[in-house]
C-alpha cells in the first residue's frame, strides 16, 4: 500500500513543479489579471468536468447559502494570494520566487500559534530558525542580481502571496474538517468565485485602459500563451493526485505534505535551466536551509 500513495504523491510533486514553470512562462512580461482569468477558468472547467464524471456535480452546487458565503471568502483570500504571486513572478526570477514559496509552512505554523494557541515544540522552533536563516542567506545571494529584499516590491508581493496562501490553508481546516464540505465542492466554488473576481478586474482594466500595479511593476499588454490554460489544468491534476494519496491507506499527511513541498527543488533547477537564470549555487544553499527547516516543521 505504501507504493500506492507514494506513486500518487510523487506524481503530484512533478505536476506541481510543471505548474510553477507554466505560471512563470504565462505571466512573464504579461498582463496579470487576464492571465489569471484564463488559468483559473481552465482549472474550474477541469474541476467541473471531474464532478460531472463522478456524478457529484448536483450535490456540489446544492450548498446552503451560508456555506457558499464562506467559500466565496476563500475565493477572496486565494484570489488576493494568486494576484500577489503572479505580480511578483512577472518580474522575479523563478529561482527567487520558488524558495519564498517554500517558506509557507512557517507562516502556517505562526498562524496556528496565533489563532489556535498551538505551542511549537523545540524541534519546530529550530525549524523556524532554519527557515529564517535560509531567507537571510537567500536575500544575500539575491543581492548579487540587484534584488534588494527590503525594498523590492516584487519580493514583498511574493511573501504576501505566500502568507495569504498559508491563511487559506488554515481556513481550509474549518471548511473541510469543521463543516465537512467535500474537497471537490470547495474547489468548484472557490475557483468559480475567483473567475468572477478576475473577470471583473479584467473588465475594469479594459475600461480604464490599464490597472496600475505600482512604479516597480508597470502594466503589460496581454498576450495569449498556450501555457495559460495549462496552468489551471496542471493545478487541478496535481490536486487530484494529492487527494488520491491522502485517501490511500497508510498515508501520513505530514510525510505527504513534505514530499509535495519538495516540488520546489524540481522547480528551482528546472526553472533555472529553462529560463537560463544565474547565481544558482548561492541560491541552492539558501534553499537547502529553508527546506531543512520546513522538514522539521512538517515531520514533527
Amino acid at each position: 500500500m505504501q507504493q500506492h500513495w507514494l506513486g500518487w504523491i510523487l506524481a503530484s510533486c512533478v505536476v506541481l513543479s510543471l505548474y510553477d514553470l507554466s505560471k512563470k512562462a504565462s505571466v512573464s512580461g504579461n498582463a496579470v489579471f487576464p492571465t489569471l482569468l484564463g488559468s483559473t477558468a481552465s482549472g474550474w472547467l477541469a474541476v467541473t468536468a471531474c464532478l460531472v464524471w463522478r456524478g457529484t456535480f448536483a450535490a456540489a452546487v446544492s450548498l446552503p447559502p451560508a456555506h457558499v458565503a464562506l467559500l466565496l471568502v476563500k475565493s477572496c483570500i486565494v484570489g488576493a494570494s494568486w494576484t500577489a504571486t503572479y505580480m511578483a513572478l512577472r518580474t522575479l526570477p523563478i529561482t527567487c520566487a520558488a524558495p519564498i514559496r517554500a517558506t509557507g509552512p512557517l507562516w502556517t505554523l505562526i498562524g496556528a500559534v496565533v489563532l489556535f494557541a498551538e505551542v511549537p515544540t523545540p524541534v519546530q522552533a529550530l525549524g523556524m530558525a532554519l527557515v529564517v536563516a535560509g531567507c537571510v542567506l537567500f536575500s544575500r545571494s539575491a543581492a548579487h542580481e540587484g534584488i534588494d529584499f527590503r525594498r523590492d516590491r516584487a519580493v514583498w508581493l511574493a511573501f504576501l502571496g505566500t502568507v495569504l496562501g498559508s491563511c487559506s490553508a488554515l481556513y481550509d481546516k474549518h471548511l473541510l474538517k469543521d463543516l465537512a464540505i467535500p474537497t471537490g465542492t470547495v474547489l468548484w466554488w472557490f475557483m468559480g468565485g475567483m473567475c468572477a473576481i478576475y473577470a471583473a478586474a479584467t473588465l475594469g482594466r479594459r475600461l480604464r485602459g490599464r490597472v496600475p500595479d505600482g512604479a516597480a511593476l508597470a502594466t503589460h499588454p496581454f498576450a495569449f500563451r498556450w501555457t495559460i490554460p495549462l496552468v489551471g489544468i496542471l493545478l487541478a491534476l496535481s490536486d487530484a493526485c494529492y487527494f488520491n494519496a491522502v485517501g490511500s491507506e497508510g498515508a501520513r499527511i505530514s510525510v505527504l505534505s513534505m514530499i509535495r513541498r519538495s516540488s520546489v527543488v524540481l522547480t528551482f533547477f528546472l526553472g533555472g535551466a529553462v529560463f537560463r537564470e544565474s547565481n544558482l549555487r548561492r541560491k541552492a544553499f539558501a534553499l537547502a536551509a529553508i527546506l531543512a527547516g520546513v522538514a522539521l516543521l512538517c515531520l514533527i
